[in-house]
């Protein structure tokens, strides 16, 4: 099997800054193109894009038992006046716009939760930073101070 355009979880995660905690989860919910070989998963070389559940997806999941239970509303005179009626509308396209707009409304939930993993792994690496400057600077502090005597000896400057 060619691997020329594919990735590792880890390749790919350190490439496109995504944690390997979103990409396995995104995996599993089948939402990305990916291959199994030799006991790893393998996820093609690009940005990451969200696979879109289609239509007959949606209708694959059943509507709730009884639409007909739903309580009926009941509409004063004043709006029948100001509003023209709806058209009837089935219980189906009913569930299948709540189903639709579930969908987006979870697809712009991972979104941001990328978006913030993203961010997070850019604190961490600032933290790393930040840590890393520290240490130098201890370093070097300590260095300093254990030359002071002599510099002070040196000088004439011991008390």
């Amino acid at each position: 099997m060619s691997t020329q355009n594919w990735l590792t979880l880890m390749e790919y995660s350190a490439k496109y800054r995504v944690s390997l905690s979103t990409l396995r989860r995104r995996i599993k919910a089948g939402e990305i193109e990916n291959k199994f070989s030799d006991g790893k998963y393998l996820l093609k070389d690009g940005p990451l894009q969200v696979v879109a559940v289609t239509k007959a997806e949606v209708e694959t999941i059943a509507p709730p038992p009884q639409m007909s239970s739903l309580p009926k509303v009941e509409v004063s005179p004043v709006t029948k006046a100001v509003e023209p009626a709806a058209p009837a509308v089935e219980p189906q396209q009913y569930w299948l716009a709540t189903q639709t707009l579930l969908h987006e409304i979870k697809k712009a939930y991972s979104l941001i939760l990328q978006e913030k993993e993203e961010q997070m792994l850019q604190l961490k690496e600032e933290v790393a930073d930040l840590k890393t400057l520290v240490r130098v600077l201890e370093e070097e502090n300590a260095r300093v101070k254990h030359l002071q005597p002599k510099l002070d000896f040196d000088l004439g400057l011991e008390l």
